[in-house]
């Protein structure tokens, strides 16, 4: 029996052809790679009181890793080395701390009043604005007794507050200090044994050449990075603490520290630094151009460090996106607080030279740089040829 004629499609159907294997795996990739992400961002919350430690006394060491080895070159042993370098760079906090206590201490003390000489200062600035507002509050006296404004109630707060605050948080800064102490000289006494455990678990001798070359450039990168960074920073404190003396500023001394170490966190350091020297200088000095040249050379001082000096020194190939810096700082101040803000800046170079000399973090490398895509592959071809030339 002949079977009846197949009536055509008005539309023909096309049917959707199936993903590949390699395009799943690579998706399922990326949802791992999102997940890993968020579990290592939420075990860096949990446990910060123990990684904020271990990282600070990972990046103290890359700092110092080079004094110490120059020290070895004095026929000295790495362990006394790294033990001497220990010793004076705790010397060196302890005379700061010694030396900068008393002038903290005071400016502590002074801040109501500080905060009540800034606010008359601000009234008279605004007197023209009251006395064109007047007209408005005789209206209000016209109002009824009965749709009087309320009294507003006055809060006394405890000065003991803060005290007591501060000495219930010293014994837990004291095991923190403590730990960063004792896990710097284990790093700096390590030395190369880490590197060497990687070399002897690398399955065949070029996997061996590439660990090492990758280490030792990594290694280099990040001590020199550091080192420069805190030499910049040194820098701008001095000479912020000259410029405040030639302005007769007190405890000028104090406000270079303050800048040193604020500047370790890009932007919001500088920011910092600029809005307590405004307080200063309004409420140590009557005339504001005096009040003003506080802040006013502070800030060309911070402008040229770093529109000048640091991209001079280090280049653009350590430049990073803005937007990238201020999202990284708002991670790490959430995670972290204000210790996640002082190391979000070396962490955030030190990841970077990290994705610079690993193939497969490349992307990310070129992603939160400011350097052009052809540089980023022309550093990529030099990096391998520098690996693939024999030892």
């Amino acid at each position: 029996m002949a079977e009846p004629p197949r009536t055509p499609a008005i539309l023909p159907t096309v049917s959707r052809p199936a993903k590949t294997r390699a395009v799943r795996l690579a998706t399922i990739a990326r949802a791992l790679v999102t997940l890993a992400t968020l579990g290592i961002l939420a075990a860096c919350y949990v446990a910060r009181d123990v990684l904020t430690p271990v990282l600070l006394a990972l990046l103290l060491s890359l700092l110092f890793s080079p004094l110490v080895t120059a020290t070895e070159r004095l026929r000295l042993p790495r362990m006394l080395a790294s033990g001497i370098t220990v010793l004076l760079l705790v010397a060196l906090v302890v005379g700061a701390i010694v030396l900068l206590a008393q002038p903290a201490k005071d400016w502590v003390g002074k801040v109501p009043s500080l905060v009540q000489t800034l606010s008359r200062q601000v009234q008279e600035i605004k007197k023209p604005v009251q006395q064109a507002q007047k007209a408005t509050e005789s209206l209000t006296d016209l109002a009824p007794a009965g749709q009087a404004s309320k009294p507003q109630p006055v809060v006394v707060k405890d000065q003991d507050s803060l005290l007591s605050d501060v000495l219930s948080s010293t014994p837990h800064a004291l095991e923190e200090i403590a730990a960063v102490i004792l896990l710097l000289f284990f790093f700096l006494s390590s030395g190369d044994n880490f590197l060497r455990r990687l070399v002897e678990i690398a399955p065949g001798l070029t996997e061996k050449r590439i660990v090492v070359s990758i280490a030792r450039e990594i290694e280099h990168e990040m001590s020199r990075y550091l080192f420069t960074i805190t030499l910049i920073n040194f820098g701008l404190g001095c000479a912020t603490t000259l410029v405040l003396l030639l302005l007769q500023t007190p405890n000028a001394v104090l406000w270079g520290a303050m800048v040193f170490v604020l500047n370790f966190a890009p932007y919001v350091g500088a920011s910092i630094s600029l809005g307590v020297l405004t307080l200063v200088g309004f409420t140590t000095f009557d005339n504001a151009g005096h009040a003003l040249a506080v802040p006013g050379l502070f800030l060309l001082l911070a402008f040229t460090e770093g529109q000048l000096v640091t991209p001079t020194i280090l280049g653009r190939r350590l430049a990073v996106n803005p937007v990238v810096v201020f999202v990284w700082l708002l991670l790490w101040g959430w995670l972290w607080g204000i210790i996640g803000v002082l190391l979000a800046g070396p962490m955030l170079a030190c990841f970077r030279i990290i994705c610079q000399h690993t193939e497969a973090l490349r992307p990310v490398y070129v992603l939160i740089g400011e350097a052009k895509f052809d540089d980023a592959a022309k550093e990529t071809e030099a990096t391998a040829a520098k690996k693939d030339q024999p030892d």
